[in-house]
């Protein structure tokens, strides 16, 4: 879980990927999100976006950009009704994380999770993450939404890796 908001580029080993196309999460990271750079220019022309070039260890498949994807709000999800849900399916809510002492709710399905209660409200951004941390240790992550628009990109671009269904984009297992 990290301790402090990313300071760098992203850097990725190219284990499984002889090339890179369209978008993709790495490591089954599922709050970050990696654009091939045709992709990414596409979307930094298209939409405001924090991009920034994803490094590699050893030899580079291609060019790509991570979304930095901004933390919005104080809080989405009401604290009552996540603490109902996570022990509903778990038994537990979840934990104090040790090192930076941040709650981490135990993950609970989309379909599980209380309405949003974004607070205060999303303003005009074409990508956000909960405030709200999930899960523990490597399988941390929080929700993100995605502006429609956005998501029907990634999802045409790369229906493998992305399901657009609805308002929602599912990210898939990553490659």
């Amino acid at each position: 879980m990290p301790l402090r908001e990313q300071q760098g580029s992203l850097t990725l080993k190219r284990t499984g990927m002889a090339t890179i196309s369209g978008g993709w999460v790495p490591y089954g990271r599922y709050d970050t999100i990696c654009l091939e750079q045709s992709l990414a220019d596409e979307a930094a022309a298209r939409f405001t976006l924090d991009l920034r070039p994803l490094e590699w260890r050893g030899f580079s498949p291609g060019s790509a950009q991570q979304i930095v994807i901004p933390t919005v709000g104080t809080q989405w999800f009401d604290a009552d009704g996540l603490r109902t849900a996570a022990i509903a399916r778990h038994g537990s809510a979840g934990a104090r994380c040790p090192g930076c002492n941040r709650w981490r709710w135990m993950p609970v399905p989309v379909a599980l999770l209380p309405p949003f209660r974004i607070e205060p409200p999303l303003g005009d951004v074409d990508i956000a993450a909960s405030p709200e941390w999930f899960g523990d240790g490597w399988n941390n992550f929080r929700e993100v939404l995605v502006r429609r628009e956005l998501a029907e990109l990634l999802a045409k671009a790369s229906p493998r890796d992305f399901d657009f269904d609805f308002a929602e984009v599912k990210m898939a297992s990553p490659r």
